[in-house]
């Protein structure tokens, strides 16, 4: 297992919006701890409903689900956040997830929940903003841990690598992961970073910068 806890950014501005997102997935998952399935039912995506593909990625499965997808929100968003601004990031994580719920409904279908396809939507712009600059993980192995830093073009490329295997040898349904939905995220993020770069809104930073900061660590 492979655990980001720091990027080699230098944030310009701070993620408030970022800290919002985290503040109201944790507060809706408060509230889902006293609902009904019942209740929560028109918020899951499955099928073609608004309610549902707008209002899945707020929703978690349990404590194990909501604290990864938290850290690597807290991790990449923060970055993201800082360089798109505030005003942009909310629209654009709201749209990363519709995108991602859209592709799990066209490719595999069934109730999911969660905010990883959303997240994977800002790792895909983090990825193109931030492609050389290093991303300090825990390697976890059972008993075996190890702080390791590598950049963030290796790290996100494998794990963009994992899921297309998990998508395409079928283990979706088995191991309950939304890969579809992980991979239409991530295909969002990074188009959405392109189209940021493309237009000048925000400006990558200098590769020879972020080494730089990087060997001074």
């Amino acid at each position: 297992m492979i655990i980001p806890y720091r990027v080699d950014v230098l944030p310009s501005r701070r993620p408030y919006a970022n800290y919002s997102i985290i503040a109201l997935t944790i507060f809706v998952f408060s509230l889902m701890l006293s609902s009904s399935l019942q209740q929560l039912k028109p918020y899951i995506l499955d099928g073609w409903s608004v309610s549902g593909l707008t209002g899945y990625m707020w929703l978690h499965g349990g404590l194990i689900h909501i604290v990864f997808n938290l850290i690597f929100l807290w991790v990449f968003g923060n970055a993201v956040c800082a360089k798109v601004g505030n005003a942009l990031y909310v629209p654009a994580f709201i749209l990363y997830g519709i995108i991602a719920g859209v592709a799990h409904i066209i490719f595999e279908g069934g109730p999911a929940i969660g905010a990883s396809g959303a997240i994977f939507g800002v790792i895909g712009t983090y990825f193109v903003l931030y492609p050389f600059n290093s991303v300090k993980c825990l390697l976890w192995v059972f008993i075996y841990v190890r702080r390791i830093s590598v950049a963030g073009l290796w790290i996100i490329l494998l794990w963009v690598v994992l899921n297309v295997l998990g998508a395409v040898t079928g283990f979706t349904a088995v191991t309950g992961v939304a890969y579809f939905a992980h991979i239409g995220g991530f295909v969002s993020g990074f188009a959405f970073g392109i189209i940021l770069l493309k237009s000048k809104i925000v400006v990558r930073d200098d590769i020879n910068e972020a080494l730089f900061r990087h060997l001074n660590t």
